[in-house]
Order: C-alpha cells, then structure tokens, then sequence
C-alpha cells in the first residue's frame, strides 16, 4: 500500500509554510489544511502507540545506552522492514513520525525519509514500528516543490543561497502559486510571494543563478558541423542535465548515451595527455 502525495491544484494560490529545504529546486511546504492536519496527526500517532508500554522502556534504555535485552517480538518485527516500507518511530523529543526506508546498513540502522517533514534521519532499525491501516489513509503532508523557472546551475546552488532562501521561508504570511506539477519526479513547480508584495522569491533569486551559470558562447558553428540528434516531441526520454545557461538556455544528454558520454569524455582525456606530452617534448626541443 503506498501513501499518496499530496498535490495541491495546478493554478491555485493558498497560503504556505515552510518545511525542510535542500535547495531552491528541492524543499517542502505546506498548505494551511496540511499544517493544521500535521498538528492533529502528531496527536494522533502518539495516541496510537503509546500503549506500547515496552517500547518505551526500550526508548528509555536507547537514550541512556545502557542496551542490553531486546524483546523477541521487536526484533521479529524490526527484521521485516525492508527498503521501500513505511514505518513509525519517536525521536529523542519525544514525537512519533511516519516514515519510508531508504537505506538499511549492516549495522541494524535504516535511512528514514519522513514524509511528512521532508527530511531524513538514521534510525535504529529495532526501534521502528510498522504503520497501523488507517495511517496509510492521509495523504504524505509535506509538499515537494521547486522554484518555477529557476534551474539549478551545474556547480549547484551555493550554501549561502540556500541558507538565505530557507531563512525567507520563515516569514508570515506567505502564498504559494503552483504553476505546473511533474509527474515524473512528482515535484510541484511553486512561485512563492509574501503577502501584498509584488516580488517573488523566484524573482529574487533569479540573479544568483545566472551569476553561477552564465558564460559567453556561441554554438551555432557548432552545430553547422555536429548536427544535434532529433528526437520525438510525442516521446517521453530520461535526461541529465549537462550545462545550464538560463531557464531557456540549458543542455542535456539521454541517458541510454551515458556510455558514449563518458566514453567521449575518456578518449577526449587521452588526447589531452597526448598533447601535452608532444608539447613538453617540443618545448625541451626549442630549449636545446
């Protein structure tokens, strides 16, 4: 059973909070009705398992790392959860969340997205418990978002950007207009405003991706000699992004080509210790 996202209209305008933020193409929000749903759903967990009378013995035991007996039924239990499953754990604070495994590792610990945060966390595994049915039925609450028109530039985002874009998402009264969804990568596409102001963050932080992506070029006799590939506008085929200039100006490969690109890449390397080799010797030659 999978939890569903939660994908507001295409179009609408609502009222968002910020949630974790990776970067300005990846970060999560939330709509008033998902934050409002969040707080009930913190109650609702820890009602849920707080008869679980030995876990919390377990718990306590974990925070003060004096483990020693893990009880069978636990560890049965633990030992079911593998990559892709849901669960439920309580963190150190003391609040349940629902998550999905990612990872699991040889020493009995599992990566754990929390869906409804959007952030990830190390878990021991014997401390994550399976989610009970009517879990499955609200929807993940966190919104996974991009900034519209804002491509990530290929040396990426700098700290200092992101830093400053998850800061401007503590502000009040801030609106979310989605304008597309994508279905691929299950993203929303979001231009963010504060409340009565014209500008939009994305406006905002245009600047800082053309000064990390722009360089001078021109690619027209380029291609008069290397002809593009033409592809079908009524197919759908993965990329990878390979140089971004502007929203507009981008470049990107198949990547079924992947191997001819880094076949490419490696014949190109060769030629270029091949010419520096003749180089030196020609420059030991013009010496003599």
């Amino acid at each position: 059973m999978k939890i569903p996202s939660l994908n507001p209209e295409v179009g609408s305008m609502v009222r968002v909070y910020g949630s974790h933020v990776n970067d300005l193409n990846d970060f999560y929000l939330y709509s008033s009705w998902s934050h409002h749903k969040l707080l009930q759903l913190d109650q609702q967990l820890a009602e849920a398992y707080s008869q679980s009378s030995s876990y919390n013995i377990y718990l306590f035991l974990f925070k003060i790392n004096i483990i020693s007996f893990i009880d069978r039924s636990s560890t049965t239990a633990s030992e079911e959860f593998n990559i892709g499953d849901y669960c439920a754990y309580q963190s150190e604070n003391e609040v349940w969340y629902r998550g999905l495994i990612r990872e699991r590792d040889s020493n009995g610990n599992a990566i754990v997205f929390k869906i409804d945060y959007g952030d990830v966390q190390h878990i021991p595994i014997r401390l994550l418990r399976p989610l009970e049915e009517w879990m499955f039925e609200v929807p993940r609450l966190a919104i996974h978002c991009s900034l519209a028109d804002l491509v990530k530039p290929i040396n990426d985002w700098s700290s200092e950007v992101i830093s400053q874009f998850g800061s401007q998402l503590t502000k009040s009264f801030l609106y979310g207009k989605f304008i597309n969804y994508n279905k691929s990568t299950d993203i929303l596409s979001v231009e963010i405003k504060e409340k009565e102001s014209n500008i939009s963050f994305n406006k905002v932080f245009e600047p800082y991706q053309k000064e990390q992506s722009t360089f001078p070029m021109n690619d027209k006799l380029v291609y008069k000699h290397i002809p593009m590939v033409k592809l079908d506008p009524n197919t759908s085929y993965k990329i990878h992004l390979l140089y971004c200039i502007n929203p507009s100006h981008f470049y990107v490969y198949l990547r079924k080509k992947s191997k001819h690109i880094i076949s490419c890449k490696t014949n190109c390397k060769k030629l270029e210790n091949v010419f520096h080799q003749y180089h030196h010797q020609w420059s030991i030659k013009q010496l003599l």
